[in-house]
């Protein structure tokens, strides 16, 4: 096989500059054929992504390869979907969170997840989420969640936090997830969410705090928001919860952070292969982890499948 690979030097806050100096020693010392394109700018992905997928379109034996955070990930696919490709994705996880690595059974260890990649024989079709926007008549595509309100305000703040850089260092990008929880926990205000069902119901959610369409279970890194969604599986799981009084609420953040929210008398699930939901007031919103700005939302969610290149530590899941 032959290798395209798409680093982000900048991702873990520049933890992926030594994790891709180990990877290019251990690929020279295996003879393995690759050219390398390094991220200059946020989206940049995108585009290396379409211009890859046009030079090699129709090879059945090349695989992109990406080594960095969810959001180059994220980057990576939206590029070579856009591109209407079909060339493999492989990742090596050198991000702050690493939730789609979690998801699909990806070794933390450069060299194993290297191992998986060069090991694996045939392309495994993996569950992805898309979306479109009627308001903004925008599509996109994510691999592991979409979400508007908390989690995305979250995001935004994390992002814009020096500390995350310092927790990164650590190998603690989900304390920079969970810290600034509290923040948004007091200053985020509820809004408005209806949501459609297949067979027309709707159901409205006036105080609506929490709405992230998932997956697979993880998100900002390594929390499970959906315990049941799988990557194999071809149904998305929408989690909505209202804001309550400020004990509920705090009891909800920490079923949250055990993984046990969906579970819970506060919480609405809608799992299904499609979903529909529009918002009413301007809410921050993210795929990825990457952020959406602050907007109206008219959603229609479901999925495709699309071949990625791998084994999985958790392999008898997607058999």
């Amino acid at each position: 096989m032959e290798y395209s690979i798409i680093v982000n030097l900048l991702a873990g806050g520049g933890r992926a500059k030594k994790i891709w100096q180990q990877l290019q020693s251990r690929l020279n010392e295996l003879n393995i054929s690759y050219q390398v394109v390094l991220t200059r700018y946020h989206g940049h992905a995108i585009d290396l992504a379409e211009r890859i997928a046009g030079r090699f379109a129709g090879a059945d034996d090349h695989i992109i390869m990406v080594v960095g955070g969810d959001g180059t990930l994220h980057e990576t696919l939206n590029g070579l979907i856009k591109a209407g490709s079909s060339i493999p994705l492989a990742y090596i996880p050198a991000g702050s969170g690493n939730d789609f690595a979690r998801g699909y059974g990806i070794s933390p260890n450069p060299m194993t997840a290297l191992s998986q990649i060069l090991d694996t024989k045939h392309p495994t079709l993996i569950n992805v989420g898309h979306y479109y926007d009627a308001i903004k008549q925008e599509n996109g595509w994510f691999l592991n969640n979409l979400g508007i309100g908390f989690d995305a305000a979250i995001v935004s703040q994390a992002n814009a936090s020096k500390a995350k850089k310092r927790l990164n260092r650590w190998h603690l990008g989900n304390f920079s997830y969970l810290s600034q929880a509290l923040s948004v926990l007091y200053n985020q205000e509820p809004f408005e969410t209806m949501v459609q069902e297949k067979n027309g119901h709707h159901h409205p959610f006036p105080k609506t705090f929490i709405l992230i369409a998932s997956n697979h279970p993880y998100i900002g890194g390594g929390f499970k928001v959906a315990p049941d969604e799988s990557l194999s599986s071809d149904t998305l799981e929408l989690l909505v919860v209202e804001k309550r009084n400020w004990l509920i609420t705090f009891w909800c953040l920490w079923l949250f952070s055990r993984g046990k929210l969906n579970r819970s008398r506060f919480a609405k699930c809608f799992r299904s292969p499609r979903l529909h939901y529009v918002t009413t007031s301007l809410e921050f919103a993210q795929t990825d982890g990457e952020e959406m700005g602050s907007r109206f939302m008219d959603l229609t969610l479901d999925t495709r499948r699309y071949p990625f290149w791998g084994t999985s530590l958790k392999e008898k899941s997607f058999n």
